[in-house]
C-alpha cells in the first residue's frame, strides 16, 4: 500500500545541518525533500559574553533554548579557555528534545525538559518543579523571544542572558529558492521558526507574483503556534501546525492531510 506522502515534494527551509534529520524522516515516508537553507547562523563574539562565562560558577542553572545555542555556547567556552566539562557542575534545562540531544553530544545531560516545547511552558513547568532556582544563565540567540525572560522577571528569579549567536538571512539561497518555486512542483512548504517565515518572505519579494500565489494557495506546515502566527502575519492562508511541536509532529500532520485528501 502506497504511503500518503509517497512522491510528495516538500520544501525544507531550515539550515542545512539541521535539515538533514528532517529530510531523512521525510524520505522514510517516501516523500521527496528539497533543502534550501534560508538562514545562516553566526557566533556572536561579544565582550559581555566573555564576562558572563568567566562567572559561570556563580549560576545554579543553565537554560538552553535551542540546539544552535548549545553549539555556539560550547564554541565560546572554548574561545575563553573554559573546559566544557565544568558544565556538569550545574543543573541544566533544555527547551526540547533537539536541544537535549545537542547537549548529549557534549556529554551533558539535561535535568529538566518541559512536556511541551515552548518558552512559556518551559518556565511555568520549571517553576512548579523548582520554585527556588537561585540563579539562571539563559543561553539564547539574538532573535530569541522574550517569553522566558519576561516570565523569569515576573517570578522574581535572578538571571543573566548570554546571546551566543545571531540568525541571518541566507541571501545566497535566493536564486535556488526562486528557481525551485518557478517549477511549480512543490506540494508543501515547511517552516520551523518565525525566522524562516520572514526570510522566505524577504527572499521571494523580488517576485510578488510568485509570492502571492504561494501565500494564497500553497500548503504551509509550521512546527508550532509561534511559527504559525508569523506565517499568518506575513499573509499565508493555507496553514497547518501539529499539536506536537516537533519534526515528527509536522510529518504526522502532513500524512493525515494527504490521507484525508485521498479519501475525498
Amino acid at each position: 500500500m502506497e504511503k500518503p506522502l509517497a512522491g510528495k515534494k516538500i520544501l525544507i527551509t531550515r539550515g542545512k545541518r539541521q535539515a538533514e534529520d528532517f529530510a531523512r524522516k521525510l524520505e522514510e515516508a517516501e516523500a521527496v525533500p528539497y533543502i534550501v537553507p534560508l538562514l545562516r547562523f553566526q557566533k556572536r563574539d561579544a565582550q559581555s559574553n566573555k564576562q558572563v562565562l568567566s562567572k559561570l560558577h556563580e549560576f545554579t542553572w543553565v537554560f538552553f533554548t535551542s540546539a544552535n545555542g548549545v553549539k555556539f555556547f560550547f564554541e565560546q567556552l572554548k574561545d575563553c579557555g573554559i573546559d566544557g566539562k565544568l558544565l556538569r557542575r550545574h543543573r541544566i534545562a533544555a527547551v526540547g528534545s533537539k536541544t537535549r540531544k545537542a547537549l548529549q553530544k557534549f556529554g551533558i545531560a539535561a535535568d529538566f525538559v518541559p512536556s511541551k516545547f515552548s518558552g512559556k511552558n518551559m518556565v511555568e513547568e520549571f517553576m512548579r518543579k523548582y520554585p527556588d532556582p537561585l540563579s539562571i544563565l539563559l543561553v539564547c540567540g539574538g532573535l530569541a523571544k522574550q517569553d522566558i525572560p519576561d516570565q523569569l522577571e515576573q517570578q522574581m528569579v535572578y538571571f543573566q542572558k548570554a546571546v551566543v549567536y545571531d540568525t541571518l538571512i541566507n541571501m545566497a539561497a535566493r536564486d535556488d529558492l526562486l528557481a525551485l518555486i518557478k517549477k511549480q512542483e512543490l506540494d508543501a512548504y515547511t517552516f520551523t521558526s518565525p525566522s524562516t517565515v520572514k526570510a522566505f518572505t524577504k527572499l521571494t519579494a523580488a517576485r510578488p507574483d510568485l509570492q502571492a500565489e504561494i501565500f494564497s494557495k500553497s500548503l504551509i506546515v509550521c512546527i508550532g503556534p509561534t511559527t504559525l502566527e508569523a506565517a499568518r502575519k506575513q499573509g499565508f492562508t493555507n496553514i497547518l501546525a501539529p499539536d506536537e511541536y516537533t519534526l515528527d509532529g509536522m510529518i504526522g500532520m502532513l500524512t493525515r492531510y494527504y490521507e484525508t485528501k485521498g479519501t475525498r
